[in-house]
């Protein structure tokens, strides 16, 4: 195998590979990556079996062929050449990288795995793909995916983003058991069925390291997998198992009070107040009177502090109680310069929207008071 290319462009894929490699071990066939020249492109794979990786890059084909390279070590030397055009060749079990104008002022080798030992990628029919906006679909990603559970919750369901259609939209949900969020987006392209999925967050992350936000992406799910298209590159991952709970059950409905306060005045308010949260409970107290909202908390052994911010509230006066970290991410992922907080009781799930209510919502449990 022989072929000359751009070194940065190489770089830039290699770069995007080396986040699906399996370990940092050069003993491991997956820690590799598999380089495969034909017809002027080479075509870049990379998995840890549980993620791929495919994209491809424009490469005058000298010598067609394929091989396999420590993909950490090729990352390394690639970010410490010049941008230039190098050749690569693969003879005798090393992997040969030198400028293609023939000079002598660099010049490494790294040893590979024959191609045939790496394992088969997951493939997908056209067929399953549908496409959406890229900047649509990375915000609801951005509004969702901090919600989930942490990993070693043995509830391994709650560890991904759950994603379904509902009507002609697309709905993605995230809980930690605490908290929900919810979004059920529509989209100009059209939706096919799909089957509902429960997605790794770090799927949906490397998904938004592929693109730019602009112009869209396809999606497809079948048999225990998700795939992702972005222009030339292909990402897919194993699918999370499990029943997810009927998150529309959690919703609480027809809730009795509102209270409407400015984005800025309760992030500032919170930010302040949990200086003095229990570095345990997190807990801040939210008193509602009309017209305004106390935030406040105590501390054993510091001190404690209060906050009075302006809200748009008429009803009885209530005491709340909330963790400040569960609290805070919601309200930050709200873009709109007021929110709404609607509620039956103050020991009850309450709904954290914009106001005006766009296509989202936050389901949070508030603490209990004693």
């Amino acid at each position: 195998m022989k072929f000359v290319c751009q070194s940065s462009n190489l770089l830039h894929e290699i770069e995007l590979a080396n986040n699906f490699s399996s370990s940092k071990n050069s003993l491991s066939i997956a820690s590799n990556v598999l380089l495969e020249t034909a017809n002027d492109k080479l075509t870049i794979k990379a998995t840890d079996q549980r993620l791929g990786f495919t994209t491809s890059i424009n490469a005058m084909t000298v010598i067609p062929g394929s091989t396999t390279v420590f993909c950490e070590k090729l990352t390394q030397l690639l970010k410490n050449i010049p941008d230039t055009e190098i050749e690569i060749d693969d003879s005798e079990g090393s992997l040969m990288i030198r400028p293609a104008d023939g000079s002598d002022s660099f010049q490494a080798s790294i040893k590979t795995i024959e191609a045939s030992k790496y394992p088969q990628l997951q493939e997908l029919e056209d067929s399953f793909y549908f496409s959406i906006t890229q900047r649509d679909f990375f915000d609801m990603i951005d509004k969702t995916s901090f919600a989930v559970s942490s990993e070693d919750d043995t509830r391994h369901f709650l560890t991904g983003v759950y994603m379904e259609k509902k009507g002609d939209d697309l709905v993605l949900v995230a809980t930690d058991g605490k908290r929900m969020a919810y979004v059920c987006r529509h989209f100009e392209q059209e939706i096919p069925d799909f089957p509902s999925a429960i997605i790794p967050v770090r799927f949906l992350n490397l998904v938004k390291t592929m693109g730019t936000g602009e112009g869209l992406l396809s999606l497809g799910v079948k048999e225990g997998y998700i795939f992702s298209r972005i222009g030339n590159r292909t990402v897919y991952s194993t699918l999370i198992g499990g029943n997810y709970p009927a998150y529309e059950k959690v919703i609480p409905r027809n809730l009795e009070h509102t209270c409407i306060v400015k984005k800025e005045d309760i992030e500032k308010a919170i930010s302040f107040i949990s200086i003095f949260v229990e570095s345990k409970s997190k807990r801040l107290f939210a008193d509602l009177e009309e017209n305004k909202m106390k935030l406040s908390a105590e501390n054993t052994e510091f001190g404690e502090s209060q906050q009075i911010i302006n809200a748009s509230y008429s009803d009885e006066s209530v005491r709340m109680s909330f963790n400040s970290q569960l609290l805070i991410t919601p309200i930050k992922k709200i873009d709109s310069e007021y929110i709404s907080i609607r509620f039956l009781r103050p020991s009850s799930a309450m709904i954290f929207t914009a106001e005006p209510e766009k296509d989202y919502l936050y389901v949070l449990m508030p603490m209990q008071l004693s």
